[in-house]
């Protein structure tokens, strides 16, 4: 199929896609990722208490100065979010989409004081860097973003 464009036409075009449409996508990208990674470090967070797993916060412009210290409820490391994580995320994300593109940084931070030891390897149930670094890296190995429904 071939389309022909006037040359007003593709102009009009290239500059609804550089006013409008990049900026979505870059919306959508941003949000998808910070979803994927805090959804990533919360199932990958060694659960002996569930203290470890429950002291993730998501917050936008600046870390968190203070833990929550929600208790995670489950017993298995890996286990599906709850439905509180679960809303967390979503509402983090929709957040992130509502704003405009490059207006702020999100972070995902847990204030525990041994919170980087676990990192380092040292619950027998989670290997070195198996929570942030390894959920960075399988986020951007499996990188998928659904922009098809942008318009």
């Amino acid at each position: 199929m071939v389309h022909s464009l006037s040359p007003e036409a593709f102009n009009t075009a290239i500059k609804r896609l550089g006013r409008e449409l990049i900026p979505q996508i870059g919306k959508k990208v941003h949000a998808t990722v910070t979803g994927a990674v805090y959804e990533g470090i919360v199932k990958r967070t060694p659960v002996l208490t569930g203290l470890a797993r429950g002291s993730w916060e998501i917050t936008l412009g600046a870390p968190a100065e203070a833990s929550e210290r929600d208790v995670f409820g489950g017993s298995v490391t890996g286990e599906p979010l709850t439905g509180i994580e679960y809303a967390t995320r979503r509402g983090f994300v929709q957040k992130l989409e509502a704003l405009p593109l490059g207006s702020s940084i999100a972070y995902i931070t847990s204030n525990l004081d041994y919170i980087i030891r676990l990192e380092q390897g040292t619950s027998p149930k989670s290997p070195p860097n198996a929570m942030v670094q390894g959920t960075i890296i399988n986020v951007l190995d499996g990188l998928k973003v659904d922009v098809s429904k942008i318009r």
